[in-house]
């Protein structure tokens, strides 16, 4: 089962795999965990929590924010039950405890609705279908699926989302040259593996045809 692992102060994700695509594919899925300056939880895209994971996070503060994005909510509902005191939200405006350390962006143009944060402290960004990263699988059908549709072994969209999701160039540049603004160098993708430097080259070099529209 999933397991936290560190990242900087404050933050953690943990990866678990899901079965995708009608239950054909597993794919590594990834929940973040932010801790605010009270010691509040920001827990974004909820992972299955067996008894492990959630002693985990009942050590690390009290869990106050179940961010959940849209195709990210598989196991929000249990989340919610288990931590019923929780606010759960898609984070598209940043509620007022998160001020000096969480920011949030939603991305124009693109039709998954995806909602950006901004860890300010350790200058990390967090994103879930914006971009993919995955670089192991221990199944075969995975790797070829994954091959096939654009998204093994490098960061960047899969190609259905890159025909499918872009609603519109022109804003969903505007967006991303919003997000280009912020400081950060670490990105925490929904999918695979974790980019710890040189976050906004890999973002800008992820989508081309959107950043020449």
């Amino acid at each position: 089962m999933a397991r936290l692992a560190a990242h900087a102060p404050d933050l953690w994700s943990a990866e678990y795999t899901l079965a995708w695509q009608f239950g054909w594919v597993p794919i590594p899925v990834r929940m973040t965990v932010i801790r605010l300056r009270d010691g509040a939880l920001v827990v974004h895209s909820p992972a299955p929590l067996d008894a492990g994971l959630r002693a985990e996070l009942d050590a690390l503060g009290r869990v106050a924010f179940l961010v959940v994005p849209a195709a990210h909510g598989k196991f929000a509902k249990a989340a919610a039950a288990a931590y019923p005191d929780a606010r759960v939200l898609e984070a598209d405006r940043a509620p007022d405890a998160w001020a000096g350390a969480l920011e949030t962006h939603l991305v124009a143009g693109f039709r998954l609705r995806e909602v950006v944060l901004l860890h300010r402290p350790s200058r990390t960004l967090v994103i879930t279908d914006l971009a993919f990263n995955i670089h192991r699988s221990e199944h075969r059908f995975a790797r070829f699926f994954f091959r096939a549709n654009g998204m093994w072994q490098h960061f960047g969209p899969s190609r259905l989302i890159r025909r499918l999701a872009v609603s519109s160039r022109v804003e969903m540049r505007r967006s991303l040259e919003e997000i280009l603004k912020w400081d950060f160098d670490r990105i925490l993708p929904g999918h695979g593996e974790v980019v710890e430097h040189g976050g906004p080259a890999a973002l800008r070099a992820a989508w081309p045809e959107v950043f020449s529209a």
